[in-house]
């Protein structure tokens, strides 16, 4: 079985988490920067009531599936856990599910990303996609693809069977446990990894704007 890092490259819609007073736990989270909280209930979300799509993140990078996609992939049977429709500021029901997951990989060989206002206690946010700048005006600036690297080792204790989404322990961005100065409270948000299978799945029915990079397992790293 593969794995992939899940990347959906179309424009964010709405908002969502905590810019939308989402309960978050923080009980195993970095005490210093609150990377690692959990949410606690729905996620709640705003600007969504409107929308079409099957597939899509917000602008705080949570990833959302429609009712009828998520149906789907139940029939398919992708274990997809405990996800939990998203709700509206009033705390109605919309018809969207958050692609969420309690399972989180180990820390990964990690290539391609740029480190920058990394949390010093806990060193998992603060990874950005490492973008290549080219001084010609005619070639275009490359974003570099993720790469994550894991022993096989590091994985014998996880139970892949059981579910065909993860989070990666690494998260993207940069978090703020309070609000200071110009900073709001924001949890950075971890790569989301599928399964093949999943990956599958989202093929055939001809989601838009997903892209997918490989993770590599090897005997050690």
């Amino acid at each position: 079985m593969k794995y992939y890092i899940l990347i959906y490259n179309r424009a964010p819609i709405g908002e969502s988490g905590e810019s939308c007073k989402s309960n978050y736990s923080i009980e195993i989270a970095c005490r210093s920067c609150g990377t690692g909280a959990i949410l606690v209930g729905k996620l709640k979300t705003k600007g969504l009531r409107q929308i079409k799509k099957d597939f899509f993140i917000t602008l705080d990078d949570d990833f959302i599936i429609s009712e009828n996609l998520y149906q789907k992939l139940i029939t398919d049977g992708i274990k997809l856990g405990d996800l939990r429709k998203i709700v509206d500021y009033k705390n109605n029901d919309l018809p969207f599910y958050h692609l969420n997951t309690n399972i989180i990989l180990p820390p990964s060989k990690m290539n391609n990303f740029a480190i920058e206002g990394q949390c010093p206690v806990c060193k998992r946010n603060g990874y950005f996609s490492k973008v290549v700048f080219n001084q010609s005006s005619n070639v275009p600036t490359k974003v570099l693809p993720f790469s994550l690297q894991y022993s096989k080792e590091q994985l014998d204790s996880l139970f892949f069977d059981k579910s065909d989404i993860f989070f990666t322990w690494e998260c993207t961005g940069l978090s703020n446990l309070t609000a200071h100065d110009i900073f709001v409270v924001r949890y950075a948000r971890p790569l989301l990894v599928i399964s093949e299978k999943f990956k599958e799945s989202l093929d055939k029915y001809e989601i838009k704007g997903l892209k997918f990079e490989e993770i590599f397992i090897s005997n050690d790293i």
